[in-house]
């Protein structure tokens, strides 16, 4: 008979394969002695071995673009590993499951071994891996199925249809707009009408709110009775998973160091999230990454607040900020000190330059998108005669729409170019078909 595992260890076992399970009989001093060789103090900067070196209880590190924010996360879950701690006690936060897989490559790199365990993802996936095991704590199958944006537009669709909103149906919210105007209430703590006071205000009616509560009621009966959850279930459950007092001890038992990317872009529940994992741990050892001016995910519901709130809410918080920045030259970061402390609530921060002078940047004022588009192609073709290659210039644009005048201007000069986000112009199905008739009429044996 084999003998029965306490919680914590039950927990590991659940999630990590034999092997790692097994190696966390091992000694500290054997995780030590594997992981020895690092050399912190050859690789960081000052600024970057401060923080690396003094991991423990709450810490905010204020990282400025191109300071080498990634390198100080990746050498911070390296000394936690050098110093002894297991890797499931360590967890990595980060806005991309991408970023994750970079950063542990990163560390596995370093130590010149893969260190298994490490809870590394976006909450999302994280979320994922703690309802899968405590499920049942919350009435839900472990096999849950998880909707995407599409699963959940035709859900909500039904629920539409299902609500009989016939009377209302010129002024009622889309499918798209109601599942939209149900996750900003979710990820920012808002009600049903403040959200639509604040992003859809054409909605604001008795009626047409009554009704809308209605939809998600069923939308929601609906998940439950097929025993579906969508991306924002995923942060609702586990954040109610750590209300209950013996799941999250268990939690509280297996992950000692957590460690967030990019907390200027988290939510109001992702923020809820991270505390109660952090004030079940005696330590609060939390390490939150970001950089206030850097925040771009408020139309997703993200609030920098949290970053600016963060030493409030742990008490002997300490606060860090890497200035040195590896990427731009002074001139640029010139421009971007100067407007950055224009902002009215921030962590003040000023960058330092690593690299040598380079070209001031320049503004130039044009009339309008075809002026902007034909000024940008010239100076490409500019650059290309003083002999830079194509490959070494970009375009960058606030959205992709801006991008129209300038794809039209590249293909009349033929400049070849490639669109590294969104669909090209002339790759969208409806240009395509449009070309197609085109090039029949101007060639009508063309096959293709």
């Amino acid at each position: 008979m084999s003998q029965k595992k306490n919680p914590a260890e039950e927990f590991v076992f659940e999630f990590y394969d034999d092997d790692y399970a097994e190696s966390l009989e091992k000694s500290e001093l054997e995780i030590i002695e594997k992981y020895k060789n690092v050399d912190f103090n050859g690789n960081l900067n000052e600024e970057q071995l401060e923080i690396v070196n003094n991991i423990k209880g709450p810490m905010l590190i204020i990282a400025g673009a191109g300071s080498g924010k990634t390198r100080t996360i990746v050498y911070s879950v390296a000394k936690l590993l050098v110093s002894g701690v297991k890797p499931s006690e360590i967890m990595l936060v980060t806005f991309t499951n991408k970023a994750a897989k970079e950063m542990i490559k990163r560390v596995e790199i370093l130590l010149g071994k893969r260190p298994k365990g490490i809870w590394a993802g976006t909450f999302h996936s994280m979320g994922n891996r703690f309802l899968r095991k405590y499920a049942k704590t919350l009435g839900l199958k472990p096999n849950f199925t998880i909707m995407d944006q599409t699963d959940s537009k035709g859900l909500m669709k039904l629920a539409i249809n299902q609500a009989n909103v016939k009377e209302l149906e010129e002024r009622f919210p889309s499918s798209v707009v109601a599942k939209n105007i149900l996750s900003f209430s979710i990820n920012c703590n808002k009600s049903i009408r403040e959200v639509i006071l604040w992003k859809y205000p054409q909605f604001d009616n008795d009626k047409i709110i009554t009704k809308l509560k209605e939809v998600l009621n069923i939308y929601k009966t609906k998940k439950a009775r097929d025993n579906l959850v969508d991306f924002d279930d995923l942060l609702i459950f586990w954040n109610r998973l750590l209300d209950e007092r013996m799941v999250a001890k268990s939690i509280a038992q297996r992950i000692k160091y957590v460690l967030v990317d990019e907390y200027q872009d988290t939510n109001y529940i992702q923020d809820e999230i991270i505390s109660k994992i952090v004030k079940q741990n005696a330590n609060q050892n939390v390490m939150a990454v970001g950089d206030d001016a850097q925040s771009i995910y408020a139309f997703r519901g993200a609030n920098f607040e949290n970053i600016l709130n963060f030493e409030k809410k742990y008490k002997d918080c300490k606060r860090y900020v890497i200035t040195y920045n590896y990427r731009s030259v002074p001139q640029i970061l010139d421009l971007a000190n100067d407007s950055i402390k224009h902002n009215k609530k921030q962590h003040e921060k000023s960058m330092k330059p690593a690299r040598p002078e380079g070209e001031t940047p320049y503004q130039v004022n044009v009339g309008d998108e075809w002026d902007q588009a034909r000024f940008i192609t010239s100076q490409i073709l500019k650059l290309r005669t003083d002999d830079y290659d194509f490959s070494e210039m970009a375009v960058l644009c606030r959205a992709g729409f801006h991008l129209l005048q300038i794809e039209l201007e590249l293909q009349a000069k033929n400049i070849p170019y490639e669109v590294r986000a969104g669909i090209a112009f002339f790759e969208k199905a409806h240009i395509k078909d449009l070309l197609a008739h085109l090039r029949i009429i101007e060639n009508p044996y063309d096959e293709i």
